[in-house]
């Protein structure tokens, strides 16, 4: 499938005025789920029982009352999403049907734009937003029994901001027929977390063109900012857990137009992208490489889980990053696969897909000549597939016009991955780099039940 769906939970105890962690899921007839804090907070709840002797019987019959009770939360929340699977599915195969385009006509809303046609203000115990008065009065307006999609500004190019592109219109109409199912779905979440002293949240998905839908509908305080296959619901569903090893250039010329804040920015998306279910480490690299980011705990140059602590870290190394030397693409390449091979033999790793993205913006001037650093990705490639069963991808981004395109070609190609040219003026380096994962993708189509949690994370307009 080339679209990729998604349901979310929100949890949030009534008397609270701000909204706390959530849950989401995301798939591509494979798809993750974000662990809910309101599980975590029941879980605790029914599990902690006073450990005397005198009650050490009742509380074993307890704990596993408890531990059944939340499986079967857990199993619930699985089983909506490939519900919402399906519905998504079943609406694109009538995506031409005459129906379906007569109904679509003007039938989608927008939060930034529309008027729904049953919105009410929400109350403080839902949710709050500062802008619409912090708690008083009116907090924020939503239709519970409505649906509306976004899509990033750069597709926005139509009039009064629509789409132009006919495959971005095409998937706002045939997902609009999921929309009963997403009304039934929340008033039936309305009734079940009740009993649990918790509000549901939005229903929602994103199509791999960058369309959103959500329900309830909710009034936008920023538009066309929300790009969901930059989320890392969205490309862990994408791609599943993998090993990610950026190798940034950071000799002398990366200071020319701009190219070394754009280098930052793109691997700072990238990082941003990822979840708890990966591993991740940066390697810079001018006359010389180093990894940019070490796990504190581990004291070894491994590639670390990408928890939101060491995602956060990385991003910080990576901001103070200063451009300076010659080009040295053997000695990039050498501590990337020094540092897969560390990190698969100690049993820190991801167990699956392996990629490094690697960008330059020039050709090679220092280190062992192109065919050496072709014969060394190749027998390390080789290496990781006959000791660890591993598959590498690797990744290339041409930046400007000096960059030496022949040899970043040679060595995407020789791992069956994608080499990317990007201009100075007419590029998209953060977008480039970020889809990465697509090429993932088309090997996750066969698992039909395939289920990943995350971590959980505020959950908050334009943070989903």
């Amino acid at each position: 499938r080339d679209y990729y769906l998604g349901s979310t939970f929100a949890t949030q105890h009534k008397h609270k005025h701000r909204r706390s962690p959530s849950t989401e899921l995301n798939l591509n007839r494979a798809f993750f789920t974000t662990m809910i804090i309101g599980i975590i907070r029941v879980a605790a709840a029914l599990l902690l029982t006073p450990l005397t002797q005198r009650h050490l019987q009742p509380f074993a019959h307890a704990r596993t009352d408890a531990e059944n009770e939340v499986k079967l939360i857990l199993q619930r929340i699985e089983e909506d999403t490939l519900k919402l699977r399906d519905e998504v599915e079943n609406a694109y195969t009538q995506r031409c049907s005459i129906e379906t385009l007569s109904q679509c006509s003007r039938g989608s809303f927008n939060g930034c734009s529309s008027v729904f046609p049953n919105q009410q203000c929400m109350a403080a115990d839902e949710l709050v937003v500062e802008a619409c008065g912090g708690g008083g009065g009116c907090n924020a307006l939503w239709d519970k029994t409505t649906s509306i999609v976004s899509i990033p500004s750069a597709l926005a190019q139509g009039k009064d901001d629509n789409p132009t592109d006919p495959e971005l219109i095409e998937t706002a109409c045939y997902t609009l027929l999921a929309e009963d199912y997403m009304r039934t779905k929340y008033e039936n979440d309305e009734i079940f977390w009740d009993s649990y002293n918790v509000q549901p949240s939005w229903t929602y998905f994103g199509a791999h063109n960058g369309l959103f839908r959500k329900l309830p509908g909710t009034v936008d305080e920023e538009c066309g900012n929300y790009d969901p296959r930059l989320r890392p619901w969205f490309v862990a569903a994408s791609s599943g857990p993998k090993d990610v090893v950026l190798v940034l250039d950071v000799s002398g010329s990366m200071s020319d137009y701009g190219r070394m804040d754009l280098a930052k920015e793109a691997a700072i998306t990238v990082i941003k992208t990822l979840t708890i279910s990966d591993r991740v480490a940066v390697i810079a690299f001018s006359d010389y490489a180093y990894q940019v980011h070490s796990d504190s705990d581990s004291g070894t140059d491994l590639l670390v889980r990408a928890t939101n602590e060491n995602k956060n870290l990385l991003i910080d190394s990576i901001q103070k990053l200063t451009d300076g030397g010659a080009t040295n693409f053997h000695a990039g390449f050498q501590q990337a696969f020094d540092a897969l091979e560390r990190t698969i033999e100690q049993e820190y790793t991801s167990g699956c897909n392996v990629a490094i993205l690697f960008m330059t913006d020039g050709v090679r001037t220092a280190g062992p000549e192109t065919d050496e650093v072709l014969s060394l990705i190749n027998d390390s490639t080789q290496r990781l597939a006959t000791l660890y069963n591993r598959d590498t991808k690797i990744f290339t981004f041409s930046l400007g016009a000096q960059a030496d395109r022949l040899a970043t070609k040679e060595i995407a190609c020789s791992t069956n991955g994608i080499w990317t040219p990007v201009g100075d003026f007419d590029g998209d380096l953060v977008g480039a780099m970020a889809s990465y994962y697509k090429l993932f993708a088309l090997g996750l189509g066969d698992d039909t039940e395939f289920t990943a949690w995350v971590e959980p994370y505020e959950f908050f307009w334009s943070e989903y």
